[in-house]
């Protein structure tokens, strides 16, 4: 009796989310120092590149360390850091990319193409090395205005212009990213890309103006990821979790301008996914899954959890049509279900309390495949418009209250969600 006891609580863990989630190892490395200014760098440069370079290949091949970027505002181009290597921005240290390129990358005092033109490097990249690390609390400065002004130039024209990141790690385990400020990025600030694990980003701050195009604070593409204690505004998605991103914790952290805590909309794969303790206010979307047929498959396992949102347009969306929904659920018809259809599945919201939204919320899925099993834990939402779901099932409402300023509180489509009043917005009680 006691072994199926036990075997009946492993099982509510292991099945409902509510396990400890393992604890992500961060990178060791030693502990020597190497000041850039002892390798050349200079305040006065118009290109410190190669110097901090230099810095980076000699502390890796002394077996690693710190490579210290002082007080002072340092122009660079392209880093790459290697095996068991650190790069520290000290206080009051501004370490800021070359200005943009204009078009070719290769005059003098700009920033580098990476080989042909209008394709630009990530500014700090780390490829397929382990134990690194960027911390401080120093600023890195994208320089994005010129940027953007270019990108917006010949946006709908056939002409290519593939803007790198700030930070981007591929292929990258024990890796962090503590500390430090990061503005105005041309493109993503940061990215954790595919064939990482293991990667921690804790106290950063990301401030870049509204409108700047493309400018997703994190986006992820791996594993093992713990962002916290962090706040992000940004032009683009805060944070955007894309395909085969697994084990993710985001937690205590503050979300501005921007489209929200994401997934998507590349989704296939992404599951045991838990956000939690975080504040949004003034975002275009806080909690936001968006995704399409061929972008798609194996979503599940996905918590939002004591969170405040405030000010926002569409607090809680589910769309498995993007960029766009139909006008209607009735003007789409159900196509062949595949491994790239979003199988958005077991969704918790608990603990949520949203205030001075434009949009209840959405739900929309396919009408081959229905967003399932999504349950609304505690959550009070006071918006100025209903709340949409389509093509949902399983959806369920638990000591959850809806105040919308006009209509029913809630609009279905294919859709028969209990444990609410449809009209009013109160809870039902199961009889």
């Amino acid at each position: 009796m006691k072994n199926k006891k036990l075997y009946g609580i492993l099982f509510l863990f292991l099945f409902t989310g509510w396990y400890t989630r393992a604890e992500i190892a961060l990178p060791k490395i030693p502990s020597k120092q190497f000041v850039i200014t002892d390798f050349g760098a200079s305040t006065a440069s118009a290109d410190n590149t190669a110097c901090i370079q230099k810095a980076i290949d000699k502390c890796a091949a002394g077996g690693g360390g710190v490579v210290i970027v002082p007080k002072g505002v340092f122009l660079c181009g392209p880093l790459n850091l290697l095996d068991k290597t650190e790069l520290h921005l000290a206080e009051g240290c501004v370490l800021k990319m070359l200005p943009y390129g204009h078009g070719d990358g290769t005059r003098p005092g700009t920033y580098p193409n990476a080989g042909k033109p209008g394709v630009y490097p990530s500014f700090i990249s780390g490829k397929d090395v382990s134990n690194i690390r960027v911390s401080g609390r120093g600023t890195i400065d994208g320089q994005g205005a010129d940027w953007w002004s270019a990108y917006r130039a010949i946006k709908g024209t056939a002409i290519v212009m593939k803007r790198g990141c700030l930070i981007a790690f591929n292929g990258c385990r024990y890796a962090e990213i503590n500390g430090i400020k990061l503005i105005n990025a041309p493109n993503v600030h940061i990215a954790i890309g595919k064939k990482s694990s293991d990667v921690t980003i804790d106290g950063i701050t990301i401030d870049t103006p509204s409108d700047a195009p493309n400018s997703d604070g994190i986006d992820t593409w791996a594993p093992n990821i713990v962002i916290k204690n962090s706040s992000i505004s940004c032009g683009d998605d805060n944070i955007a979790m894309d395909s085969e991103t697994q084990h993710i914790t985001i937690k205590k952290c503050t979300f501005g301008t921007g489209h929200g805590c994401s997934i998507g909309s590349f989704t296939h794969n992404v599951k045991h996914v838990l956000v939690d303790s975080c504040t949004f206010k003034g975002t275009t979307s806080a909690i936001r899954m968006k995704s399409n047929r061929n972008r798609g498959g194996g979503e599940t396992d996905i918590t939002y959890s004591n969170l405040t949102i405030s000010n926002v347009r569409w607090p809680i969306s589910i769309e498995s049509y993007y960029p766009k929904v139909p006008k209607s659920p009735e003007d789409d018809t159900a196509q062949a279900v595949s491994d790239k259809t979003p199988s958005w599945s077991n969704i918790t919201f608990r603990n949520i309390r949203i205030v001075n939204c434009e949009s209840a919320g959405v739900i929309w899925g396919l009408p081959e495949l229905s967003v399932t099993n999504v349950l609304f834990d505690n959550v009070q939402i006071n918006a100025q418009k209903s709340m949409v779901l389509n093509n949902a099932k399983n959806v369920e409402f638990k000591n959850s209250t809806m105040n919308v300023s006009g209509g029913d509180a809630i609009v279905t489509y294919r859709c028969s969600p209990t444990g609410i009043d449809l009209s009013s917005g109160k809870p039902v009680l199961k009889k």
